[in-house]
C-alpha cells in the first residue's frame, strides 16, 4: 500500500488529513509518515518504506469506525498495532494505528 492509497482508504471511512487538521470536526483521521526506511537489493536503493501513525479521533470509546480502519489495514496486509487513550483536555478519544511498511508515492 502506498501513501496515496492509504489516504484514499482512511477517506472512505472517515475525513482525513496529511499531518494536520486544525479545526476539523470529530471524528476524523491524520496520518503522519515518521520513519522512512530503504529497501535495497543487487547495490540499488529501491521504494522507500514508512512507518505511518494514524490516529482517528473520536468522542466514543468503542466506535465502529475504529472497526473499519483495523478491517481496511488488515485486508490490505498492513502490519500495524492499535492503542486507544482518552485525551481529557479535548475529551476526544483517539485511536492509534501504527502501520508498518507503506511505500512512497
Amino acid at each position: 500500500m502506498t501513501l496515496s492509497q492509504l489516504e484514499k482508504k482512511l477517506s472512505e471511512v472517515v475525513p482525513t488529513y496529511h499531518h494536520e487538521a486544525d479545526k476539523a470536526q470529530v471524528p476524523y483521521a491524520v496520518y503522519s509518515e515518521y520513519r522512512k526506511r530503504n529497501v535495497n537489493a543487487d547495490n540499488k536503493a529501491l521504494d522507500g518504506w514508512w512507518r505511518v501513525q494514524v490516529d482517528y479521533f473520536t468522542k466514543l470509546r468503542k466506535d465502529p469506525n475504529a472497526d473499519r480502519i483495523a478491517v481496511m489495514l488488515t485486508l490490505e496486509e498492513v502490519s500495524h498495532t492499535y492503542a486507544r487513550v482518552y485525551e481529557p483536555g479535548s475529551k476526544y478519544v483517539r485511536h492509534i494505528f501504527d502501520c508498518d511498511g507503506i511505500r512512497d508515492g
